[in-house]
């Protein structure tokens, strides 16, 4: 395939779907091929989505695209990572696999020279991290992290608020996660064992210690968790977390995080010395937690400090507001960054930083004392 773009190709096609979607319709790179170990996923576009994976990636694909086969559209097949990096008109690798594999993925694509948008989290492990963090800063190719959800336009207001100066100081950051629990129907259900996906705080959790850092603009500097297990069977981590931290320089935030839910909620608040921001988000229009009176998926209300209902500015949002858009997104500011030579949304630093925060989380579960970051 000759596209005139950058070439890229998707490994793992379970979140990759939406990165898939993304590159077929970017402005900057093309979709050249998809690598995936279930021969499901790679039989047709739709495969993810006919095994019950992934579905609430489905409404990225038009209808027409689900039951063509890659081939057709002129999309590469390969059968492994390293087949991948063979192919040497490859430009662009998308690491999408279990989170277990990020670092060995990770040196195999640097050794190849292509340029790299890695899915979080960065590693498991702070030794891990640690190891490969120098090898990533030394690379000569271009490098990034998908932390979706600083694309989403809500999380994109809650900055711009507290950069302009519209909060006054902010003083404290808090973030409340209700959902069901993960899937059980990843590769080899890896994401329900600790040692393949890091649990709870280092999955999903350091997405929302990057938000705290991404928001506030403000750098942890100690964490105090807590958490709770045994709720969901066959899994071995934690299914609850609530953490209580402190900033750099002055500030504290909250985490409450629980895989525990029937339903979807996300709740962001900045407290600043003028004015309070609040946000949620919704996963479906029609939620039993708002009785099902709202059809918007986000709001974002802001008003000042002890003021009234009626001194409140609100905000709300549609499908943009969601996962799947946000993610296809962040991949198509990758796409764009990457062809103009602009700085990304999320590098190194803030992989390292925000699953340090995390693993610093089960260290303070596990002795019961607060952890400072170093």
């Amino acid at each position: 395939m000759n596209c005139g773009k950058k070439r890229a190709v998707v490994v793992g096609l379970g979140i990759g779907m939406a990165h898939a979607r993304a590159y077929m319709e970017s402005d900057y790179a093309c979709l050249y091929g998809v690598s995936e170990l279930n021969p499901v996923r790679l039989s047709k576009v739709g495969g993810t989505f006919s095994e019950g994976n992934m579905i609430c990636l489905r409404q990225l694909f038009p209808d027409d695209l689900l039951d063509r086969k890659w081939e057709d559209l002129g999309v590469k097949v390969f059968a492994s990572l390293d087949d991948v990096l063979a192919d040497p008109d490859v430009d662009i690798v998308s690491i999408c696999t279990p989170d277990y594999l990020h670092p060995e993925h990770l040196r195999k694509a640097m050794a190849s020279g292509k340029d790299i948008l890695l899915e979080k989290p960065l590693a498991i492990t702070l030794d891990e991290a640690r190891s490969i963090e120098p090898e990533i800063r030394s690379y000569g190719h271009d490098f990034a992290i998908a932390y979706e959800f600083r694309s989403i336009p809500p999380v994109v207001h809650l900055r711009k608020l507290v950069q302009s100066g519209e909060l006054g100081e902010v003083k404290a950051f808090s973030l409340y996660h209700f959902r069901t629990p993960f899937k059980r129907d990843k590769w080899n259900h890896w994401i329900q064992k600790k040692a393949c996906s890091g649990g709870l705080l280092v999955e999903e959790t350091c997405h929302w210690f990057d938000l705290a850092r991404f928001i506030t603009g403000k750098e942890i500097d100690s964490v105090n968790c807590v958490t709770e297990g045994g709720i969901n069977e066959g899994f071995d981590f934690e299914d609850i977390a609530y953490v209580n931290g402190k900033y750099a320089g002055g500030g504290v935030f909250q985490i409450s995080h629980a895989l525990t839910g029937f339903d979807f909620s996300l709740q962001l608040t900045v407290h600043g010395t003028k004015k309070v921001a609040w946000c949620n988000f919704k996963e479906t229009k029609s939620s039993s937690l708002d009785a099902g009176q709202t059809d918007y998926y986000a709001v974002v209300s802001v008003g000042p400090v002890g003021g009234g209902v009626e001194d409140a500015s609100v905000t709300t949002y549609g499908l943009e507001a969601t996962e799947p858009w946000a993610i296809k997104e962040q991949v198509l500011n990758y796409c764009r960054e990457n062809a103009l030579g602009k700085p990304h949304g999320a590098g190194v630093d803030d992989g390292m930083k925000s699953l340090e925060a995390a693993l610093c989380s089960q260290e303070s579960a596990k002795t019961g004392a607060a952890v400072k970051l170093s």
